[in-house]
């Protein structure tokens, strides 16, 4: 394949392989996972999954960072998780086969982690709530922010603009939610929102289901004052 050429085969193989999905799903909470962590969760020996790792590391997907002894691996890249998202292992159309996967599917589709924004239900709605408000304006799927929109991130949520502008890359993205069939918001802007929800304790992460997140009652009370948004 040319050098000049996308190396799509390297994602369609990822795509095709379920202990590489699984894997790359497991990075979507946009947290650090040991090997062992990861090998785990894709029921597959730590071999296999140090294997898939190094792989994703050479294409640049996945970094890992030192801590101790400790070595964490983290999704690098917002495209792929964009892809994920899509071909997601927990889709619409899979058949549940438990009363467990059952619940653990509508947990994920009311609320969940995308890489690192917020997506499902919830993050849709807040989406749509922050169109309403005019914080936000969406043409053809594209989201822009708008002026107000500008003073409200800045002023109400304390997030830095000019800083997040800085960073190397999108500022803002229009996500297509696999579960929600519409797009939420990404990109740094998406990032930042999703960072202030976790810094006030809005949201937590579900203990046992893995990118499932909860609102607390002091989300719930922000977003019903803020963006007059009953969830």
């Amino acid at each position: 394949m040319s050098k000049n050429l996308p190396d799509i085969a390297t994602i369609a193989s990822a795509l095709a392989n379920s202990t590489k999905l699984t894997i790359l799903d497991s990075l979507m909470d946009g947290r650090g996972h040991t090997l062992l962590e990861l090998a785990k969760s894709s029921n597959v020996a730590p071999q296999t999954a140090s294997y898939h790792l190094k792989k994703f590391i050479e294409a640049n997907w996945v970094r890992i960072e030192k801590s101790g002894r400790f070595h964490y691996f983290f999704l690098e890249n917002e495209q792929v998780a964009q892809l994920i998202e899509l071909f997601s292992p927990v889709s619409l159309e899979s058949q549940t086969v438990s009363m467990k996967q059952a619940i653990e599917t509508d947990h994920i589709r009311h609320f969940r982690s995308c890489y690192d924004h917020m997506a499902g239900y919830v993050g849709r709605e807040i989406t749509e709530a922050l169109i309403t408000h005019n914080f936000l304006s969406e043409n053809n799927h594209e989201l822009q922010i708008t002026a107000s929109g500008e003073l409200f991130f800045e002023n109400q949520l304390n997030i830095d603009m000019i800083q997040l502008r800085q960073k190397k890359r999108q500022f803002i993205t229009s996500c297509l939610d696999w579960s929600e069939r519409q797009y939420h918001l990404g990109g740094a802007l998406g990032n930042a929102l999703y960072q202030f929800f976790q810094d006030q304790y809005f949201v937590l992460p579900h203990k046992n289901i893995k990118r499932a997140l909860s609102l607390t009652p002091n989300g719930t009370r922000f977003l019903k004052e803020t963006l007059d948004l009953s969830l």
